[in-house]
């Protein structure tokens, strides 16, 4: 691109309408953009992509950079809210701009940075902006693809953060694992499960990527019955689970591969090292004949 096709695209591209900033332009509802780099890009991020910023924030002429910098993957539909709007239309792979905003325009809650002390109608914030990717869906699911056979426990990890964080409910990690719970219902017997105990419980598992039921004792015709500490009756994750449940409960329990199908996983129907999700319900217990300490 020579520099006089590169300078008939930044006019198309930034000439919208007079700033009181030198050197910006007005392009929204009191939003001033100013470009430093214009990047090789040749296409605007659509609300199914995602994107990479470098942000820096602060108030205007007091110091970029003093509210926050941070360097974060958003998704472009959610971005796309307040100041951001005439932004992104304009924004290219590669690209330094620098935007001039009211602070009640910045969609605080999508950056996800908490900043103390802006006042949501009050003051100007200056934001350093460095597109550093763009991502179409098909390139997001080519990377997850190279991370899932590259590091299949960090694509792990990610795939569960992800599902805890849009959880509706909090969860709770048990101990320092990637194992997660919650745990409701009342309470029968407030004594935890011991070895030795004859239990019943009732489940269904479901793959944690897409949601899809593989594990059902609905579907098998009975609660499944054993006896609680014998090895290799149930996976890990299930002897846990009734560990935290006390009879009458029911609990949601996000399983990491270790803790269920591992490095094997279940052949056509779940890849290894693939975390999964169990709705578990411990319907009856039965004490053993070992005796319990008095309370």
């Amino acid at each position: 691109m020579n520099k006089y096709c590169t300078l008939a695209l930044v006019v198309l591209l930034f000439g919208c309408g007079r700033s009181p900033y030198p050197g910006y332009k007005k392009v929204g509802d009191d939003v001033h953009l100013h470009l430093y780099a214009l990047g090789e890009g040749e296409v605007v991020p659509t609300d199914s992509d995602s994107v990479r910023l470098g942000l820096r924030m602060g108030w205007f002429r007091q110091g970029i950079g003093e509210l926050f910098s941070t360097d974060q993957v958003y998704a472009v539909k959610d971005l796309r809210n307040g100041a951001f709007v005439p932004v992104l239309g304009r924004l290219h792979e590669g690209d330094s701009i620098s935007v001039i905003a009211p602070a009640g325009s910045w969609p605080w809650h999508v950056i996800s940075v908490p900043v103390e002390g802006i006042a949501p109608d009050t003051g100007t914030v200056q934001a350093e902006i460095d597109v550093m990717e763009l991502r179409t869906p098909a390139m997001a699911r080519a990377a997850n693809e190279r991370m899932r056979r590259n590091d299949p426990i960090g694509y792990e990890r990610r795939l569960i953060a992800a599902y805890i964080e849009q959880a509706e409910r909090p969860y709770l990690r048990w101990g320092t694992s990637e194992l997660f719970h919650l745990i409701e219902g009342a309470v029968k017997d407030t004594d935890a499960v011991v070895q030795g105990d004859q239990i019943t419980i009732s489940y269904r598992g479901r793959r944690l990527e897409d949601g899809q039921v593989f594990d059902d004792t609905q579907l098998n015709g009975e609660p499944l019955s054993f006896t609680y500490g014998d090895k290799d009756q149930v996976m890990q994750g299930l002897e846990i689970a009734v560990h935290l449940l006390r009879e009458g409960q029911e609990g949601s329990f996000i399983f990491p591969s270790e803790y269920a199908f591992g490095a094997k996983g279940i052949p056509g129907v779940l890849d290894p090292y693939m975390p999964v999700e169990y709705t578990v319900r411990l319907e009856e217990v039965q004490r053993g004949a070992k005796p319990r300490a008095a309370r």
